[in-house]
């Protein structure tokens, strides 16, 4: 047992600034990215687009940005928390504008005259002067006006793209008592159903059977789950691990079935407080679909034989 984590001391809320610097890092780098794949591909990431609306390219960088927020704050255990969403949000918003603003500085733009270019004059050129690329890669005729629409888009998608892992994150399962967000494993697939099987329309009988075996798959699948629930509910972990274990050998085969149950142990590697997630899972690959069973507490003690046990 000494490669467990003992409890940590009460503590007061953690201070965000270390998500907001290593985020700023992150968002620093990926602008930089952006800066030096334009310069020497002339590919502007920035303004690839799905379908003409979807800034997907902005959407891309600001994800890869507000890496950062996320990566920290599941390191540290800092909760995401909606008032740090906005501070992300304006970070990012803030961080494009000065990334804008390098760039111009870098140009070192001039009139004819030799007066210098106001960097709002730039930004109002490069939104007007917006251009879709043919099929031949050459710029098309500029948009003009409706430029800033999609530059408006690209500031949009950079923006809330970077918000998209710390909402992520922001949903996942949190101590409070230890300040620390929780861990999450796999702990078995059940069975709820047979192999699918090819059966002539015609073949009523056939059909019929299959149907029987499907509801019978699915009965003995939830009495499965019910003993698993029923062990966790009397705190008997040895008995669930050796549950669990029955199921290890045929763990492949019922991944493949059309109907499965999934259980996850969701708990606190420090106070060990934690629960069962239960889940019925249907369809393969793109067409995964799962439903949400119900959570079952457990006792800090049957968490950690149990997440110890396997």
């Amino acid at each position: 047992m000494s490669n467990l984590h003992t409890p940590p001391p009460p503590r007061r809320s953690k201070p965000f600034s270390t998500v907001l610097y290593a985020g700023l890092a992150t968002s620093a780098l990926a602008l930089f990215g952006v800066f030096l794949l334009a310069k020497y591909t002339d590919e502007y990431i920035m303004g690839l687009y799905v379908n003409y609306v979807l800034p997907a390219g902005a959407m891309l960088v600001g994800v890869v940005a507000a890496s950062g927020y996320g990566v920290v704050s599941w390191l540290t255990g800092v909760k995401i928390t909606r008032s740090l969403l906005a501070v992300v949000l304006a970070l990012q918003l803030c961080t494009y504008f000065l990334a804008q603003y390098i760039e111009f500085e870098s140009l070192h733009l001039a009139h004819a005259d030799g007066t210098p270019v106001g960097f709002i004059e730039h930004f109002d050129a490069a939104a007007r002067g917006f251009a879709w690329k043919d099929r031949d890669g050459k710029p098309g005729e500029a948009l003009g006006a409706w430029g800033y629409l999609f530059r408006g888009l690209e500031i949009l998608g950079f923006g809330f793209g970077g918000l998209l892992v710390p909402i992520l994150l922001s949903k996942a399962p949190y101590c409070q008592q230890c300040q620390m967000y929780m861990r999450r494993r796999k702990l078995a697939l059940v069975p709820a159903s047979v192999p699918l099987r090819k059966i002539k329309k015609t073949d009523a009988a056939a059909l019929a059977a299959y149907e029987h075996s499907q509801q019978e798959a699915a009965t003995q699948g939830r009495a499965r789950l019910d003993q698993l629930c029923h062990l966790a509910t009397g705190a008997d972990s040895a008995g669930f691990c050796d549950a669990i274990k029955e199921l290890v050998p045929g763990k492949k085969q019922a991944a493949k079935l059309p109907s499965r149950l999934s259980v996850d142990l969701v708990c606190c590697r420090y106070c060990w407080s934690g629960y069962l997630h239960l889940c019925a899972i249907t369809g393969k690959g793109e067409k995964v679909q799962s439903a949400e069973l119900g959570t079952l507490s457990v006792t800090p003690d049957f968490a950690r034989s149990v997440h110890g046990g396997r």
